[in-house]
């Protein structure tokens, strides 16, 4: 069952991949998804009989640019690796470093780094020797995400709860190369609080986007003079963001909320482009394709939806029964162009379409029409009559 590309807005597929999107679940079941023009097809790609708290999977990524490999961090503490080509497991890891589950997950020149909740990043060789390891933590309570960069590959970033962003080379990580400095205080002269939830990687550039359960989205340039961000603000108040993705377009970024609230952003424009409709839960994770207008989305209402940028609703979904963490799209994912998406089409049920060609049409009156109607029922109307009638006045001569 094959990959797929698309033609007008339908998805066709080709024949190199079972599937074009990964995701997996609280309960540690790893599903793919198959996007196309007849139906979305869904399949577990692990036992169900070994699943428990612990093998939840909480994090995921690509173990090389063919993606052929994908790496699954675990709440317990292991890597398990899927073979896209094979369509199997080739191995688990145990990765046994720090407290609490793993929140990053990435390959460095052919090995594994994992980041740990308490902010313990390591990179696994099978030399003991040649293993580097290093606390991110230096300020702050827990860590929340660790992200390797994807378009340099020895390039670390973390961020947490107390715990701005911070840049770390893997060859030299003694000390961070990046170390973002808190915004100035608020009109009270109180520090604004931090906790950077997700980060992504600008392509071309140095450039890292990050967003915060406080509400803040912002942009990061390890280039510029100072340390504090480029751009910081506020999409919307009283939402708490959970996950970011940078979208095709340059300059946008794609942000997701514990509310089910997804919006697209502009930085240059400091606007909300969109807002994206149909979530009943917190979104988890978000992912954009490099370089087409396509963002998939998967949350705890068990619904993994692919949007396109500019159409509110999303263009098809899936329910899967668990409550998802992550999600990986293929970068051969059939795309769609602009000119052949209706942004105006909207999901037709069509059974409802039918019903509403049977009722009758009901035409809009002129006022002249309405007056008529309104006389002819007053006319009508039977006046009360007591049998009696009102005695005249007699009037003095």
């Amino acid at each position: 069952m094959p990959c797929c590309s698309v033609v007008g807005s339908r998805l066709i597929m080709s024949s190199t991949q079972d599937f074009n999107v990964y995701v997996g679940a609280e309960t540690g079941l790893f599903k793919g998804v198959n996007f196309n023009n007849h139906q979305t097809i869904t399949k577990n790609l692990n036992s169900l009989q070994s699943l428990d708290r612990q093998q939840e999977i909480t994090c995921m990524a690509w173990g090389n640019d063919e993606e052929t490999e994908i790496l699954m961090g675990l709440r317990s503490q292991k890597v398990k690796i899927y073979d896209t080509e094979f369509k199997g497991f080739s191995g688990c890891v145990e990765t046994p470093f720090g407290k609490g589950p793993l929140r990053g997950v990435g390959k460095f020149n052919d090995s594994i780094i994992t980041a740990s909740e308490s902010g313990d990043v390591k990179l696994w060789k099978f030399k003991a020797s040649q293993q580097i390891e290093f606390h991110a933590l230096t300020a702050g309570e827990s860590l929340s995400r660790m992200r390797v960069s994807p378009y340099n590959k020895n390039i670390v970033g973390t961020g947490g709860k107390k715990n701005d962003l911070q840049l770390w080379d893997v060859e030299n990580a003694q000390h961070p190369v990046f170390k973002a400095k808190n915004v100035r205080n608020d009109f009270l002269d109180m520090p604004v609080p931090v906790w950077v939830s997700d980060l992504a990687f600008v392509p071309n550039s140095e450039q890292v986007a990050t967003c915060s359960r406080h509400g803040h989205v912002r942009l990061y340039d390890p280039k510029s003079r100072g340390r504090r961000p480029v751009i910081s603000c506020i999409p919307e108040a009283e939402e708490a963001w959970t996950c970011i993705s940078i979208a095709s377009r340059s300059n946008q970024v794609l942000v997701g909320s514990g509310k089910g609230r997804m919006l697209l952003y502009d930085f240059r424009q400091q606007k909300v482009v969109h807002a994206y409709r149909g979530f009943t839960g917190a979104i988890r994770q978000i992912v954009c394709h490099p370089t087409k207008p396509l963002v998939v989305s998967v949350g705890l209402d068990r619904f993994v939806r692919l949007h396109h940028l500019d159409r509110q609703t999303p263009l098809q979904k899936a329910y899967l029964k668990s409550r998802l963490n992550a999600v990986l799209m293929r970068q051969d994912f059939g795309v769609l162009a602009d000119q052949d998406v209706d942004l105006n089409e909207e999901i037709v049920d069509t059974e409802k379409d039918t019903l509403w060609n049977t009722m009758e049409v009901i035409k809009d009156r002129t006022f002249t029409e309405t007056e008529d109607i309104v006389d002819k029922e007053v006319d009508a109307t039977p006046t009360k009559n007591n049998g009696s009638s009102r005695k005249k006045r007699k009037t003095l001569p």
